[in-house]
């Protein structure tokens, strides 16, 4: 993590923030498990009373489609005992974690399709472009807190029941999962330039261009010939504006973070409270 204290790193400046983005604490938190999708752990964050997030409880990713099967016990022996999985039916049937994990972890789904048909329509037009696409990504992270309710509220439940250690999962592990691991890490008290920049991990660990499914490539959302390059890396990039747009609806709607969640999700002082004594430490 570097040699940075927590009050310097969140005195905000760019060198002690890095020190919890360098090269070694990024290879410390992705979950080594191959073919893993975007898998890492949240914890080590400092939060702004002084406190750091545990590590091994609080875990995101993506689909599991490229775990090979001799992999799989990697997944197990994450211990999970909370999983909220936020694809639509389609996504879990054509790459499904094992039955017997998802029984184990109490596996939270729910019945519904995806609101992006803009964005398809934005794929498959040769004529599109990058910034067309940018401004679509943005417009969805705008809608995200209110077509994810179900999901997010899934997961401070669970949380609020102990069931950790608790995985996020979507299909890229980047904007569905993004912005619920963002509004977690927010309620714990982690400092907005870290979450965004914890939000902004997953171009530096997935290149916007590769592949989204390394064994499909007849999916719908991998990369084929007639996606032009440029709209394909605009909607798979996580830069911070996108994130950054998220919390700017909620700001002009509820006035800041804690606002919303105490109205979407009851999270008053008490439950905030229970969710630091669990998942933080000195």
């Amino acid at each position: 993590m570097g040699s940075a204290s927590t009050d310097e790193i969140l005195a905000g400046s760019d060198a002690t923030l890095d020190a919890l983005f360098i090269t070694d604490a990024v290879a410390a938190r992705v979950v080594p498990i191959r073919g893993a999708r975007n898998l890492r752990d949240m914890g080590g964050y400092p939060t702004q009373d002084g406190r750091r997030v545990k590590r091994g409880v609080l875990f995101r990713g993506g689909h599991p489609g490229d775990i090979a099967a001799d992999d799989i016990q990697g997944l197990h022996r994450l211990g999970l005992r909370g999983h909220v999985d936020l694809r639509t039916n389609s996504e879990r049937a054509a790459h499904g974690f094992p039955a017997d994990l998802v029984a184990a972890a109490g596996c939270w789904t729910r019945d519904y399709d995806l609101s992006g048909g803009d964005i398809k329509t934005i794929l498959n037009d040769p004529a599109a472009t990058g910034e067309a696409m940018r401004e679509r990504m943005i417009a969805l992270y705008r809608r995200f807190p209110q077509e994810q309710h179900e999901g997010i509220a899934a997961m401070f439940r669970l949380l609020l029941d102990g069931q950790v250690p608790l995985l996020v999962n979507c299909t890229a592990g980047k904007d569905r999962t993004g912005v619920t691991c963002a509004l977690l890490l927010s309620a714990l008290g982690v400092p907005r330039e870290i979450v965004r920049r914890d939000y902004a991990l997953t171009e530096t660990l997935h290149h916007p261009s590769a592949h989204l499914f390394g064994k499909d490539a007849n999916s719908p959302f991998a990369l084929t010939p007639q996606i032009q390059p440029a709209v394909w890396q605009a909607m798979m990039r996580s830069p911070p504006e996108y994130i950054d747009a998220t919390f700017e609806v909620i700001e002009r709607e509820h006035g800041g973070i804690g606002a919303y969640l105490a109205a979407n999700f009851g999270l008053g002082e008490r439950e905030v409270s229970r969710l630091q004594e669990l998942l933080l430490e000195d």
